[in-house]
């Protein structure tokens, strides 16, 4: 009788630098079969705390309208990227909606760490589905301070 070992699965890895193009076509992939042609991740944070707020997906314009229609999350899964604190980034199976916060959330590590931080941050990641690139639109919250010193002798 021959006994079955489990072996582990071979893990890809790719170094962190380019785990937001290989997440981003991996969503790509799964959004164009699903019809949307538009991801917008919004995002806020301050006082160290910071998350993804809205994610909302569009596909094609009505061609007499021009309406673009929302299209509900697909509950799918989806081979993407995981990247650690620390280290290189891994293949996962995930869903195609963390896939989506993932993304978001590593674009934003690699642009602007720390943006959770102080005053904060906010913005949208805007993903093109069919030009397969992403735009992220970043604005930091700070306070202004103006100091003045003066002296007099009498």
């Amino acid at each position: 009788m021959t006994k079955l070992v489990e072996a582990p699965i071979a893990t890809r890895t790719a170094p962190r630098g380019e785990a937001p193009s290989l997440m981003l076509a991996a969503i790509c992939a799964i959004a164009a079969h699903h019809g949307i042609r538009t991801i917008t991740v919004a995002y806020d944070g301050y006082g160290d705390e910071g998350q993804i707020e809205t994610v909302t997906l569009q596909g094609e314009p009505d061609e007499e309208t021009q309406l673009v229609p929302e299209i509900a999350m697909p509950d799918t899964p989806c081979t993407s990227w995981a990247v650690p604190y620390q280290g290189d980034a891994s293949e996962v199976e995930t869903t195609f909606a963390r896939a989506i916060d993932d993304l978001g959330y590593e674009m934003l590590a690699q642009k602007h760490d720390g943006w959770e931080n102080g005053e904060g941050a906010f913005g949208e990641l805007v993903v093109d589905v069919i030009g397969r690139k992403a735009t992220l639109e970043h604005s930091v919250r700070f306070i202004e301070t103006e100091s003045h010193t003066h002296e007099w002798e009498g």
